[in-house]
C-alpha cells in the first residue's frame, strides 16, 4: 500500500494518528512510559537529577548538529578494499531524495535500537551506574528523542506552523532540504547552527544542486 503523501497530513489530528501508527514511535512511547514508572518507583530525587536534566538538554543542540553532520551526512568510503556505507547515512539520503514522503522522516528501527542501546550504556557510564540518575537520564533522553522524531516528522508533512518558534525551525529545516544541505543542521533547535556558523541568511547561500542527493549517486 502506498504511504499517504504529505498533502494528506495537513491537520494535527491526522499527523498524530499517522505518527502513532509507526512502530518506532510506539516503541519510544512505550520505552518512555516504562522508564518514567521505574524512576518514580526508584524515588530519591536530588539536585544531581536536576544537573543531569540540565546537562542533557543543554547539549541537545550540539547532539543534533554532530549526528546530522558526521553520521547522517557521512559519505561512503573504502577501507582495505571494503566499501563502508553506514545504514543510517543511506536511509538519510533516501530521506533527502523524498523529503515530502513522511515515512522517510523517521529514524530507521534498526538504527533507533542501536542509538538507544548506546545511550543506555553511555549515560550509565557518565552517572557511574547510579540507578536513580541513570533512569533520570534515560527519561530525559527518550523524551528528547520522541520530541525530535515528532518535530522532524511534522516538518515533513503539509501541516503549517502556527507558533513563532515552530515556524522558525520549520523554515530552517526546509531550507536545509530545498536550499542547501550544508546548512541549518538542527531540527528542534538551531543554537548549534548559530554558534558553529551553519545558520547563514537565506540570501547569502546559493541553491545547492546536490540538496536531494547529498552528492552521492544512487547505485
Amino acid at each position: 500500500m502506498t504511504a499517504p503523501a504529505s498533502t494528506t497530513l495537513a491537520g494535527l489530528a491526522d499527523c498524530r494518528r499517522f505518527f502513532l501508527r509507526q512502530t518506532s514511535a510506539r516503541l519510544m512511547v512505550a520505552a518512555l512510559a516504562v522508564v518514567v514508572v521505574l524512576r518514580v518507583r526508584q524515588g530519591g530525587l536530588s539536585w544531581w537529577d536536576l544537573a543531569v536534566v540540565v546537562g542533557i538538554l543543554g547539549f541537545e543542540p550540539f547532539t543534533e548538529w554532530l549526528v546530522h553532520v558526521y553520521l547522517l551526512h557521512s559519505r561512503p568510503r573504502t577501507v582495505s578494499g571494503v566499501r563502508i556505507d553506514l545504514h543510517a547515512a543511506r536511509k538519510h539520503r533516501e530521506h533527502h531524495r523524498e523529503p515530502n514522503d513522511p515515512r522517510t522522516a523517521f529514524v530507521p528501527l534498526v538504527d533507533l535500537v542501536v542509538l538507544v542501546g548506546l545511550a543506555f550504556v553511555l549515560l550509565g557510564l557518565i552517572v557511574r551506574f547510579d540507578a536513580g540518575l541513570w533512569l533520570t537520564a534515560m527519561v530525559v533522553s527518550l523524551a528528547m528523542l520522541l520530541t525530535y522524531e515528532w518535530t522532524h516528522f511534522l516538518i515533513h508533512t503539509s501541516y503549517r506552523p502556527q507558533g513563532r518558534y515552530y515556524r522558525s525551525i520549520w523554515r530552517a529545516h526546509r531550507l536545509h532540504h530545498f536550499k542547501n544541505e550544508h546548512y541549518w543542521m538542527g531540527v528542534t533547535v538551531n543554537l548549534a547552527d548559530h554558534l558553529l556558523g551553519t545558520f547563514p541568511a537565506k540570501s547569502d547561500v546559493e541553491n545547492s544542486p546536490t540538496a536531494r542527493t547529498l552528492g552521492i549517486d544512487v547505485a
